[in-house]
This record gives structure tokens, sequence and C-alpha cells, in this order.
């Protein structure tokens, strides 16, 4: 068995690749040029197994690295036939149970080399015989549920440095911050270099607390809006969950300030790519111009935040609030999450979730529901605290942006719910107030939830 660059790549890999859910590229052409494996991690029942890095390149030039795991066999396996390789069979790993055992026993037995590196410092909560199974809800990443205790999440875009899913989970872990998982360990290692290259740092996997009887936090919220029940409690312990994870991340991460002027021209320039694809954004503008424009002149606190939090990003346990998935907004690079931001940015994208949330409602715009709202905002930012100043002019401004990108998602996608961001927009810019009739009786948190890991 060998290790390192495939001499040909095999016919099947393209559409292997190409197709799978959490492949980002679809439509942009392009096919693999290059696939490696890495270190063999070992054989069970007739099955050996490696995780794999295929580099995908475009036809403009560009390339992305993926991550596959791959169980090679004399015979086929009932499920996950990829098709004929140098090394035999090969499988979908991740649809071959002695395939996920062989994985599991890797991590735990400590063995690495410099581009294959398990670190699981808190491995005492596992045993290699716990049942495996794979969630099948994920997109950008594959889920492992190891037995009830853990979950092992294989990345498959892989990008150089540190994945900031571990490095957030790892420093709130130190900090014994209780509204986010524990984070029990993970893979870290060297991407293969081309010929003439230079080896670069990456993440290939992370081992988290698997939460027990957890609630989703929108499908909580929503159904409280449509039986009106009262989630102002909630809602406050949302806010005391986000305020101490801010805290602890400013704490833990460099601080800085970012220029008003530039975030607010940042706004402005969106906005107006927005009316390109929704001019019913065009009779706004001035309004949100201006609201963008109230940050010109100022120095906003930044840090790390979390990037892309609303509701879908919260889970309710026995236990409380948990936050997960800090891997930050999946549109952006990951150099560009990793910068640091003003902490408003989440307390916005809580709100615009709440707004979403009342889509539960028989009539989401009226007024039983326009309380509810007012009723969960009040109480999430009377939580987390109140904006005080010019703090106040921060949240409408990316509470507007936000706002502004829905409209675009839902002008592009599901017209019938455009009704929820411009009802939004028109509280913030109140002069424009319009009647915006909405279809009830979808289930959904808005265009993030689309956007899940």
């Amino acid at each position: 068995m060998t290790s390192g660059a495939m001499e040909q790549v095999p016919g099947w890999l393209n559409e292997h690749v190409g197709s799978a859910r959490w492949f980002g590229g679809k439509g942009r052409g392009g096919e693999v040029s290059r696939v490696v494996g890495l270190r063999w991690l070992g054989e069970r029942d007739g099955v050996r197994v490696r995780p794999e890095v295929a580099t995908w390149r475009y036809p403009d030039g560009s390339q992305e690295h993926y991550q596959l795991l791959v169980a090679y066999s004399d015979a086929e396996q009932p499920a996950g036939v990829l098709g004929p390789s140098s090394e035999g069979i090969a499988h979908d790993a991740t649809r071959v149970p002695a395939a996920l055992q062989v994985l599991l026993a890797s991590l735990l037995d400590g063995a690495q080399d410099e581009q294959w590196q398990p670190v699981i410092p808190d491995g005492r909560r596992l045993a290699a015989d716990l049942p495996l199974s794979v969630y099948g809800g994920e997109q950008s990443n594959t889920n492992v549920m190891v037995g009830d205790v853990a979950i092992l999440k294989l990345f498959r875009k892989l990008e150089p440095g540190r994945n900031l899913d571990i490095q957030v989970h790892d420093a709130l872990g130190r900090a014994s911050v209780g509204s986010a998982a524990r984070l029990y360990g993970w893979v870290a290692g060297e991407l293969p270099a081309a010929e003439g290259e230079e080896p670069v740092e990456t993440d290939y996997a992370m081992v988290v607390e698997q939460l027990q009887d957890a609630a989703d936090g929108f499908v909580m919220a929503r159904e409280a809006c449509a039986s009106g029940a009262d989630f102002s409690q909630e809602a406050a312990a949302l806010g005391e969950a986000l305020a101490e994870v801010h805290a602890a991340l400013h704490d833990t991460f460099d601080t800085t300030t970012v220029d008003g002027d530039e975030v607010a021209a940042t706004m402005a320039r969106r906005l107006d790519e927005a009316i390109e694809a929704a001019p019913v954004l065009s009779d706004h503008r001035d309004g949100l111009v201006q609201v963008f424009g109230r940050l010109a002149g100022h120095r906003l606190p930044a840090q790390r935040i979390h990037g892309d939090f609303h509701l879908g990003q919260t889970l309710r346990t026995p236990d409380g609030w948990r936050i997960i998935d800090f891997e930050g907004e999946p549109m952006k690079t990951l150099a560009e999450r990793r910068l640091p931001d003003s902490p408003w940015r989440d307390v916005a994208g809580m709100l615009r979730s709440f707004g979403y949330a009342t889509s539960g409602s028989d009539d989401p715009t009226g007024p039983a529901a326009r309380q509810w709202l007012a009723d969960v905002r009040a109480a999430f930012l009377g939580a987390y605290g109140e904006p005080r100043g010019g703090e106040a002019d921060v949240l409408s401004a990316y509470e507007a942006d936000k706002a502004t990108y829905e409209v675009v998602y839902e002008v592009r996608n599901r017209p019938d719910w455009l009704p929820i961001p411009m009802s939004a927009i028109s509280s913030i810019v109140p002069s424009r107030a319009g009647n915006y009739p909405l279809t009830s009786g979808t289930n959904h948190a808005g265009p993030a939830a689309d956007e899940e890991n």
C-alpha cells in the first residue's frame, strides 16, 4: 500500500467530487487535477482506509482542495462504491461501517505524521467500539455521530491555517464558557504541496461534544410565535449566552478598531449591488445610505465574533442554550472570517432571525406577531447589553445591511417571503414604510439557514 500523489486521476473521481453536497464549486466547471493519498489509517474486515486530498482546478486557473475519505477493498462493499483503482475497489468510506471504525480507532491510537496529526486531549470520553453513524443533514462538512458522546466533523473544503471552529471552541473551553460545546480534539496536518511549493498547515477534522436532548433554536422560536407563547425568557438567556461568548473572545483574541467610514462605504456598495438584483430596494436607497452614513467619523471596536449568528446556530439543551458553528459566514474567505469585526454584527444577526421566526404566525405582520417580536428583541438586548450612545446607530446599520442581503435572497428564491426583510427595512427607514402581505406556513430560519455546515 502506498501514499502520495496518484499518477493518474481515476475517471470516477470528477463525478464523486463534483456532485457531492459538500462541493462548493458547482456551476463553475473544472475538474480534479491531482489527488494525494495521506497516511493509511488501518484495516478492518478487509477494508483499508486513508484520507486523500483532491485538488479541483477551475477554468480560470484557481483551485480548491477537498478532503476525501476513501476505503479500498478487493471486493465491492454493500454501499458507497466509487470505482476501480490501483489499490482495489474504492468506496466512500463514510458509507462503510468498518471504515468509520478504522477512522475512530486511528484517532485514539495517536499515530501521526506531518500530514495527519490527531490531537485528542479529551480522548477518555471516546471508545473505539462506540457505534458510528453519518448525519445526513450537513452540506459543507460531514458529521459522524460517535455514539451519543461526540460528533466527528470531517472538514471537506480544506483551507490554509487553523480552522476557526476548532480555534474558537478551544478558546471558549479554556475560558470555561458554558454556552458552547466542549472540544474533545482535532486532526491537524499539512496540505500536500505541489512540486516547488512549501507545505502549509490545515485542519482535517474536529471532535466536539454531542449535545443531548437539544432543540433547534429557530424551530422553538417560530413555534412560540405561532402559538402566541412568551419567548422573552429564552431570548434573554440567548442574550446572556452571546455576551458570555463575546467576553471570552474579547479576552482571548486580538482586538482593534475598524474605520466607520470604510464600513459605511462597504454597506452602501453592497446596497447598490443589491438594488440591481432587487429593484424593490431602490425607493429605500437614500434612507439606507443615511443609516449607514451615521457610522462615518467613528472608530468601531472590533474583535473575534461568531460571524454567522442566527437562531439556526443555537441549540436549547436541558442545561441551557449552546451556540454552535463558529466558522463564520460561509461565503467569505478564511482570511476575511479571521478579521476582527464589530460584536453588533452578531447581535444584528440574531435580531433579524427573530424577525424570520414571526413567519410561524397566521398573520406575521399583524399586531400579535409585531408585539411578540418587540418583546423578544427587548429581552435579548436587555440581557446582552443595550446599545449605548452611538452603538444604537451601529446596530441599526448592521441590521439594515443584513436585511438588504435577505431581500436579494428572497427575490431570487422565495418572493412570497419578501415582506420579512422589507418590513425590517421599513422599520429602520420608516419614511418609506410599505405594506408587504406575507404568505405564511413555510418553516425557514432565513437565508443563513441554507448555508449551514
